[in-house]
């Protein structure tokens, strides 16, 4: 008989794990001004969560002159500079991962920033919290797409239907929850992902270990919205 897949925690990585959301519009609006134009908070709301690729073309259809590898890529070394100069963990997060690992319960990342980035946040975590890691440079299909999602599950090798992940924005929460996971969803940036979610915080700090382990001793396929 096939011994039943463990259950897992599953985190998305910006405004979710680390507050990085600033670095990302500051390097937006730098791109901008690089040409004399604005990067608007709409226009920043729009791209949370969203693939890189997205914002990157509206700020070419705009002016700035680039690629869209290089456009990505100035953005993304001013957000590993500043994750380098000091790791912004969003209250409780840290802690979280420390307590989850001390419990053995299998965790992974899963975000649609770039591998460089990741790696930094893994190795501020923790040791050994984080057992996969899932970027843009893993997928082919970024959130909102199931692919990340389904990539952790399989590489963490984890039951979905017992599994959670904690996420922020639609985008993630579309393709976690598409993936078959329970969705615990935090509403600093987006109030209704307009999903089915398991549960609503304002931050990782509102969650307790013991919470994470009664909803991975059960199933999350009955939850209501």
């Amino acid at each position: 008989m096939t011994s039943p897949l463990p259950a897992g925690v599953l985190f998305d990585m910006d405004g979710t794990l680390v507050d990085t959301e600033p670095h990302w519009q500051a390097a937006q609006e730098a791109l901008a001004a690089s040409i004399g134009t604005t990067w608007t908070q709409a226009d920043f709301e729009a791209s949370i969560g969203r693939p890189m690729e997205r914002w990157a073309e509206v700020l070419i259809a705009r002016g700035v002159p680039g690629t869209l590898d290089q456009i990505i890529a100035r953005a993304v070394a001013y957000v590993s500079d500043m994750m380098r100069a000091e790791m912004p963990w969003l209250p409780g997060a840290y802690e979280l991962l420390e307590q989850l690992a001390a419990d053995g319960i299998p965790c992974g990342l899963v975000t649609n920033n770039a591998g460089v980035n990741a790696a930094l946040l893994a190795d501020a975590a923790p040791a050994g919290s984080l057992q996969v890691l899932v970027s843009t440079d893993d997928v082919t299909s970024p959130k909102p797409h199931p692919e990340p999602y389904l990539t952790a599950i399989a590489r963490l090798g984890i039951d979905p239907a017992r599994s959670i992940a904690f996420e922020d924005s639609t985008s993630g929460a579309t393709s976690a929850h598409e993936a078959g996971l329970g969705v615990w969803f935090i509403n600093s940036h987006t109030a209704d992902p307009g999903i089915p979610t398991a549960r609503v915080i304002g931050s990782p700090a509102e969650v307790t270990v013991a919470e994470v382990r009664a909803t991975l001793a059960g199933s999350h396929t009955a939850e209501l919205a």
